[in-house]
């Protein structure tokens, strides 16, 4: 494919002065609607070394509003970087709705330096895997992402390095691995190739750039990013023809002022019901269907009628807790990160759950995460991008009180979250642990259960306790009106998320000694099957 582009295209400076300026001022009408649509935008440049591709960034920002503009260059991951999953930094750097972010390099650089390096085939293709489930993930979330490819001959490479080389002042930008980029151009090639026909997709295609002549290379790139946002947000940019007089817009761009957009709050149609992560009331969004009939009634199965006595309770979790204390010491020795899901009924002990597993761990070790509705930056992007910046490092453990999961249960049931965007997040979620297992975290998942009779009980007496009073809101009793919607999305969430790598372990939490127990039991054979076994 590469060697069917025609790098002998170009634009002459005359041509060019009068073309960019239009550009640029299209470009940036551009980057006004998307802020006003809260789209976000990501842009990806990747190329052969010697493409001018800073350069040509600076072309793209230079009349761009920097209030809602980020530019990451992107180097190899750092020591820090790789004590977490490798996507891990780049959803970190997602731009948040109505944002632009411009990648110089990025995830592709990583999977490129894989793929012609001592990288197993394998591997190769789970990147290539992983990168189209991280666009799919953002696209369906709202996102516009535009790939470049600056594409230049073998020939050409050597004649730019060459000049720099030349100059003492620009020796330092021809690196070790551009060299060695350029001596095995045909093996980069080839991958590069790979790498397109495997992660070039409707949502997010790769654009060839043919980057001999930088005028033509930089009008077409300002060009491809105008006509893609021309057609993902519906209007036309403000054109300025040759001679600086302004065009009026088209009827596209009026139709886009007057089209409803969502709620009024300035959120992209996708994910503009998917934010708030509380119950309340979403005006306009259709309720949560019924579960399918093979997800009925697991909950239902479950036997509620297992206790222990206080005796047994205390001699099982003092053995518990110890087993516990030196698994955590083998997690940090193997430096596994593990991630524990706490979710269930209100009232249904998870705090209490999580208070016993902790009570002998290495407080430095581990760290407790009350997920409740988002804030800040985290509501500002794709809802998985709070749960990537909280994962443990290497040897750490983190603990999720309620999760992810709050997309397919409170977002489903009290209508936050559209049916569309909802039912995509099985898979989403799946993904997500997936790749956290691949990196070799060991997940732990719970779903706490009780009886309607038994939460009812424990609510009246919170309410006689000064010190657990305040546990009690009145959206905990309004749910309860919600018990059945509640209990069709736990049934479902739980036939389709239950994995392999990640099960659900259903908990029976009638009785909280019985319950506290059977988490830190299930806990350490989890560990004890990843790490081995400890002895006492």
């Amino acid at each position: 494919m590469l060697e069917q582009i025609d790098l002998d295209v170009s634009l002459s400076k005359r041509e060019y002065e009068q073309r960019i300026a239009s550009l640029q001022a299209r470009l940036y009408d551009m980057e006004q609607v998307a802020l006003e649509a809260r789209v976000p935008v990501l842009v990806i440049f990747e190329g052969w070394a010697g493409t001018s591709k800073a350069r040509t960034i600076g072309v793209l920002t230079r009349r761009l509003d920097p209030r809602a503009l980020r530019v990451y260059p992107i180097t190899p991951p750092r020591t820090y970087e790789k004590q977490y999953p490798w996507l891990y930094r780049f959803w970190l750097k997602i731009p948040a709705y109505g944002e632009l972010a411009i990648f110089d390099r990025s995830w592709y650089r990583e999977m490129l330096a894989e793929r012609t390096g001592e990288g197993s085939a394998v591997r190769w293709r789970e990147r290539c895997e992983d990168a189209v489930a991280f666009e799919r993930e953002l696209a369906e979330d709202g996102a516009v992402i535009v790939k470049f490819w600056l594409h230049i001959s073998r020939k050409e490479q050597s004649r730019r390095f060459k000049r720099l080389l030349e100059d003492p002042l620009t020796a330092y930008q021809v690196t070790d691995e551009d060299r060695r980029q350029h001596r095995r151009y045909e093996d980069y090639a080839a991958a590069v190739e790979d790498l397109i026909a495997r992660t070039g997709t409707p949502a997010a295609p790769w654009h060839v750039i043919p980057a001999t002549d930088k005028y033509h290379a930089r009008v077409t790139v300002l060009k491809t990013i105008i006509d893609t946002l021309e057609v993902r947000l519906g209007r036309k940019a403000v054109a300025i023809d040759d001679e600086g007089q302004a065009e009026s817009l088209d009827d596209s761009a009026a139709a886009f002022r007057e089209r409803p957009r969502g709620n009024g709050r300035g959120r992209p149609p996708a994910v503009e019901a998917s934010l708030d992560g509380a119950p309340g009331h979403a005006p306009g969004l259709a309720p949560a269907e019924p579960a399918r009939p093979e997800a009925a009634h697991i909950l239902r199965r479950v036997d509620l009628s297992l206790r222990l006595d206080d005796k047994e309770y205390s001699r099982q979790l003092k053995r518990l807790q110890a087993q516990l204390h030196l698994l955590g010491l083998e997690l940090y020795r193997q430096q596994r990160p593990a991630v524990l899901v706490f979710e269930g009924w209100d009232a249904a002990g998870k705090g209490g759950a999580i208070q016993r597993l902790t009570a002998e761990l290495d407080p430095r070790a581990y760290i407790v995460h009350a997920i409740a509705a988002p804030a800040g930056e985290d509501k500002t992007r794709h809802y998985l991008y709070r749960f990537w910046r909280r994962l443990p490092p290497r040897g750490q453990l983190a603990i999720f009180d309620r999760s992810w999961y709050g997309r397919v249960l409170v977002e489903r049931v009290e209508g936050f979250a559209r049916p569309d965007a909802w039912r995509r997040a099985y898979p989403e979620i799946n993904e997500f642990e997936r790749q956290l297992v691949d990196f070799g975290t060991i997940v732990c998942k719970f779903w706490l259960h009780l009886s309607p009779d038994e939460q009812l009980r424990r609510f009246e007496a919170r309410q006689h306790v000064p010190y657990k009073a305040w546990k009690l809101t009145n959206e905990d009793w309004r749910n309860r009106e919600k018990w059945p919607q509640y209990e069709e999305a736990v049934d479902e969430m739980l036939l389709r998320t239950s994995t392999p790598a990640a099960p659900w372990t259903v908990v029976e939490a009638e009785d909280k000694r019985f319950g506290r127990v059977k988490v830190l039991r299930t806990f350490v054979q989890r560990l004890e099957s990843e790490l081995g076994k400890v002895n006492l």
